[in-house]
């Protein structure tokens, strides 16, 4: 990927037209990946785009023949088709990663070299891992609409990751980020406010101050509704068991998880699937 001056092609690409928001993804596939220590992938031909999140470990990526980038554990790794990538896992340990990949259809000559003019690398975002998450979860559970679903969750990540280089910096403050990051990948965890703060490297007098201010919210309250949010859709998307649900999404009892689900939608777990898959 020859980098360009990110000024010149900025302008390029400030507004985008009808045909460039043709790009999209199609025959995606989604899954998480554990490569072992000092694994090596390549050098290989790309002939489909990928998107690699790192969650824990890194990578040593070379494209063609630029020098090695490190890639370390918290960032999005874009490689587009028509290169030779070679990847060299972190030797001290393994690293977990999502892959989506698919084929890039529909891309213009100049959304092309804007593309190409990029650094491949930015931080993961909590919108970031929030969607590469759905992609997941839609082909484990099978529920891709013959595919059409997977390739929209995977042709809105592509697109996340370019508004996010065209609208810098981020709308939210870092610690926002960091803490949204945090909590959209330990979902399932049995987090405090006090981790997630720590994630954001604030105190958690502090972030609870910014999550009011932007999101009128608190860090908790974030974290409970996502988990809500979560169970109500593998509740109504999937054939999981209802005790199975509530433990993916961080519930440490059934009971409390049908409570909270009734709070929200004024229905049981058993209810609120049989009303959905009636409809």
């Amino acid at each position: 990927m020859t980098l360009i001056n990110m000024a010149a092609m900025g302008s390029s690409v400030s507004e985008i037209d009808d045909r460039a928001r043709r790009m999209r993804i199609a025959h995606a596939t989604a899954r998480e990946i554990v490569q072992p220590a000092g694994s090596r992938i390549g050098p290989r031909h790309q002939h489909e785009i990928h998107l690699i999140l790192i969650h824990s470990g890194s990578i040593e990526l070379t494209v063609d023949a630029q020098p090695p980038r490190h890639v370390p554990a918290g960032q999005l790794c874009l490689l587009l088709p028509g290169h030779t990538n070679e990847i060299v896992v972190d030797r001290a340990a393994d690293t977990r990663q999502t892959l989506i990949r698919g084929r890039l259809e529909n891309v213009t000559e100049q959304m092309r070299g804007w593309l190409e003019s990029l650094r491949p690398t930015r931080p993961l975002s909590s919108a970031l891992t929030y969607l590469a998450r759905e992609a997941v979860v839609t082909e484990q559970t099978r529920l891709t609409a013959d595919g059409a679903l997977l390739d929209a969750l995977a042709t809105a990540l592509l697109w996340r990751f370019v508004a996010e280089f065209r609208n810098l910096p981020a709308a939210l403050p870092a610690p926002i980020e960091a803490a949204r990051l945090y909590i959209h990948t330990h979902v399932a965890d049995p987090i405090t406010l006090d981790d997630i703060a720590r994630a954001a490297s604030v105190t958690p007098a502090h972030l609870i101050r910014l999550f009011r201010t932007h999101m009128n919210t608190t860090p908790v309250r974030y974290l409970w509704d996502r988990r809500i949010s979560l169970g109500v859709e593998l509740l109504t998307s999937t054939g999981l068991p209802v005790g199975s649900v509530a433990a993916r999404c961080g519930f440490k009892t059934s009971f409390h998880f049908a409570r909270k689900v009734r709070d929200v939608t004024g229905l049981p777990p058993s209810a609120l699937r049989e009303s959905h898959w009636r409809a």
